[in-house]
């Protein structure tokens, strides 16, 4: 592995990164219309270039609270397996560069019950980033039952 660009996002106050490969793009905060029978971190639907875009809401997902929505408030859109997805996070930071001895793979007692999307820790100075893998913040069960993006909204 050689350096890395990652996205870095805030999450309540939580430092995250994504590599900034898996985000398509990222795009202001529109009020997801609600869908039934949905998980709790599924917050809805949106129409996104004339597509149905489901968004997820991240802090919810990992268990970090409510997130207060503001003006600052992003959705970075990825592509899961053949669908797209929205992530919702409280703000977007910056795009940041790692070098290949500022990455570590996640040590396994981190990250029990989240090896499937915490990958990697990206060290800056005395900082450090969780970098998630965003094509499996969900399992297979949840992607299912994901409403379908790309459908004319």
């Amino acid at each position: 592995m050689s350096e890395m660009n990652a996205v870095i996002f805030n999450l309540n106050d939580q430092l995250f990164g994504a590599e900034a490969s898996q985000v398509f793009q990222i795009i202001r905060y529109q009020e997801p219309s609600k869908m039934p029978k949905m998980p709790r971190f599924i917050e809805g639907i949106i129409n996104y270039r004339d597509t149905v875009l489901p968004v997820i809401n991240l802090a919810k997902r990992f268990d970090l609270g409510d997130m207060d929505i503001t003006k600052k408030t992003k959705i970075l859109v990825t592509k899961l397996g053949e669908k797209y997805a929205g992530f919702i996070v409280s703000d977007v930071m910056e795009i940041m560069r790692f070098e290949e001895d500022e990455v570590e793979m996640a040590p396994s007692a981190v990250n029990v019950g989240t090896a499937s999307y915490l990958r990697k820790i990206g060290k800056k100075g005395d900082r450090l980033y969780s970098i998630i893998d965003l094509e499996n913040i969900l399992n297979e069960a949840e992607r299912k039952r994901l409403p379908a993006s790309g459908q004319k909204a």
